[in-house]
């Protein structure tokens, strides 16, 4: 099976440009072996490879990564390892209770992962467990955090809520009139992480950059077909998000987005006055379509909102600019005493959705396996599902597996242009509903 469309990313990463420059990468060469390849080094394939690599120590292990590690999608995240979410797929927050208290202990059995990682290696990321804050403008946006908090008091989770002065405090604008802060979330710099994890990995695990998948061959044993290389291997993972779909699998079950970022230069120390509030912070907006902010360690601002529909999966120059304007406004409505900041980077990263929610995990074919489609929650969710994964595929059984293997798989969606007309018009309803959350 060849791949149509290869991952192209650009280096407009505001969170890898800021760190210094990448030593030279591993590129794939010649005809290589191995026991396992597994195709993407995001969260997913990183926890899979690390795995795997513990339970099997004798056995080999190539991780594929199409780019660079830290310019991909897991490292163009906002930062937020998250244990409950808001979708944007639900007019509400989420729907039965079973069902969203078994997405709560996979999530945070991700986090736990993460964190014994981090910890374990000292991996230098800005890990940070204060939580994240959902924010609202507007009445509209209070309304939506009050249903929350009932969905909460309903799942027993933890939560605060901020008044308006509370919110100036922390983020120094007039901006947010509400928030509800809850405690569960983890936030970090992702291109240091994922760095850190792939800078950690076992011995057995041989990791190759700037070696994109172009072919396989899926008779036993597989041949994977790269630029530079050929690769025999007897087991193939598939980590890579909605790039899986290029290989044959789930091609009509995936939803094709970009979700976009912008990163300001440094604040100069007048704006820092001017501007006031917390060192840090870590905004989450009341509309699942509003606007996502932080401030980082070495005074920038991250401005986080848009989702593009992409058929190509990869960002377009064209997209990139459009949303740099959107990211200026939403920038100015919550800090206009910062009128002379600007953005130093924008950038785009790919993800899938399913339409009812649910990722891809398993067995995909003989000795192929997949965990992709994470629906927007990748890094805690991508974590935990590439160590299940292996698990899955050593045969070591838990509680945490049933639940993934008893989840439902992601729906089949209508036919193009259909989806395409039907998934551009319902982001622009809800970018238009959000109103100035965004």
């Amino acid at each position: 099976m060849e791949s149509t469309i290869l991952p192209q990313f650009d280096r407009n990463n505001g969170w890898l440009e800021i760190l210094p420059p990448l030593a030279p990468s591993n590129v794939a060469h010649g005809n290589l072996k191995a026991d396992v390849a597994i195709i993407g080094a995001g969260f997913t394939g990183l926890a899979a490879a690390r795995r795997l690599a513990d339970l099997w120590p004798d056995k080999s292990i190539v991780l594929l990564e199409a780019d660079r590690v830290g310019n991909t999608s897991a490292g163009r995240s906002s930062g937020f390892a998250i244990d409950q979410a808001h979708n944007i797929r639900a007019k509400n927050f989420a729907a039965g209770l079973e069902a969203e208290q078994n997405q709560i202990k996979l999530n945070r059995a991700g986090q736990s992962y993460l964190r014994e990682i981090v910890q374990e290696n000292r991996i230098d990321c800005d890990w940070d467990e204060s939580g994240k804050v959902h924010a609202a403008a507007t009445k509209m946006g209070e309304q939506k955090l009050h249903a929350y908090a009932k969905h909460m008091d309903l799942l027993k989770l933890s939560y605060s809520w901020n008044d308006s002065v509370a919110m100036k405090t922390l983020t120094g604008s007039n901006f947010y009139q509400l928030g509800l802060h809850t405690p569960g979330t983890i936030v970090m710099q992702p291109a240091k992480l994922v760095l850190g994890l792939a800078k950690s990995l076992p011995k057995n695990v041989t990791l190759y950059e700037q070696s994109a998948v172009q072919t396989i061959n899926f008779a036993s044993p597989h041949e994977l077909v790269l630029a530079e290389a050929q690769i025999t291997t007897k087991s193939i993972i598939l980590a890579n998000n909605g790039f899986a779909s290029q290989f044959g699998f789930y091609q009509k079950n995936l939803i094709p987005l970009v979700t976009w970022g912008s990163l300001t230069r440094t604040l100069n120390q007048e704006e820092q006055e001017m501007l006031g509030g917390m060192a840090t912070w870590n905004i989450i907006p009341a509309d699942p379509f509003g606007t996502s902010a932080r401030r980082i360690s070495g005074n920038r601002i991250l401005i986080r909102n848009i989702y593009s529909y992409s058929s190509k999966l990869n960002a377009k120059e064209s997209d990139r600019l459009w949303v740099k304007a959107k990211h200026e406004k939403s920038l100015r409505n919550r800090f206009p005493m910062l009128k002379d900041l600007t953005f130093d980077y924008t950038w785009g990263g790919p993800l899938s959705l399913s339409q009812n929610g649910q990722p891809v995990f398993g067995d995909l074919a003989p000795n192929v396996y997949g965990a992709f489609c994470l629906n927007g929650v990748g890094i805690a969710r991508g974590t935990i599902l590439g160590k299940l994964l292996a698990e899955h595929i050593a045969g070591k059984a838990s509680s945490l597996l049933d639940i993934i293997n008893n989840a439902d798989r992601p729906n089949k969606l209508p036919p193009r242009p259909f989806l395409d007309w039907g998934v551009k018009l319902n982001f622009a309803n809800r970018r238009r509903i959000a109103g100035l959350e965004l």
